[in-house]
């Protein structure tokens, strides 16, 4: 697995005057073809052809058992691994006594009996999200996979102007300026594959 560190000189869009440093992966992307692949890996019980029909269609399916009320749970055995379910919040966010003042001037206090209406209101959105589970994290540690650092970024600070655009400063642009490191890195020997296609060899070689 490989990562970049950013030096961000700042932006004052979020109040960040101070040099930061931080670390963040860097990804390849594997297709349904390519998990179908480790799945037969995994199983030889389970030919590539149907584990990628399966995933195509995975989406459709589970948004439809999603949009009826349902979470979906997947598991490496018994532990869930992954959740995927519709997450449901307030338009605008949060109501306190303020905003719900703004709605209806006649409220002194948030009660039970007033928050339904309040919600009326406003509304709430609704959109799919997934979520890792611990026992997730712990099943690609397990992999043995190694950490390589790929490499070090300047990013330039950037100022808000009377605008209300972006203007990047001194010290290198958006792309930022880049300082390669030896193959290897921190912490990862030899573990990280430059290489653009997911590996094709066993399960446990996973790109992603």
């Amino acid at each position: 697995m490989k990562y970049s560190i950013s030096l961000n000189l700042g932006n004052e869009y979020i109040g960040a005057n101070e040099k930061t440093i931080t670390a963040n992966e860097v990804v390849e992307t594997a297709d349904e073809k390519a998990l179908a692949r480790e799945i037969a890996h995994e199983n030889p019980l389970i030919p590539e052809q149907v584990a990628k029909a399966v995933l195509e269609n995975f989406c459709k399916a589970a948004a439809q058992l999603m949009s009826l009320g349902f979470a979906i749970q997947l598991k490496n055995g018994n532990d869930v691994a992954l959740r995927i379910y519709p997450d449901i919040h307030i338009k605008g966010g949060n109501i306190n006594l303020a905003r719900a003042r703004e709605l209806d001037p006649t409220v002194n206090e948030l009660t039970i009996e007033n928050a339904g209406s309040l919600v009326d209101k406003v509304g709430v959105t609704v959109r799919a999200k997934a979520e890792c589970e611990q026992k997730f994290t712990d099943l690609l540690l397990s992999m043995g996979a190694k950490v390589q650092r790929k490499e070090v970024v300047e990013k330039a600070k950037v100022v808000r102007t009377e605008g209300g655009t972006t203007t990047p400063t001194g010290g290198g642009s958006d792309s930022g300026t880049t300082t390669p490191t030896n193959p290897g890195g921190d912490t990862g020997g030899n573990g990280g594959n430059g290489g653009t296609n997911p590996p094709s060899g066993g399960g446990n070689d996973d790109s992603e």
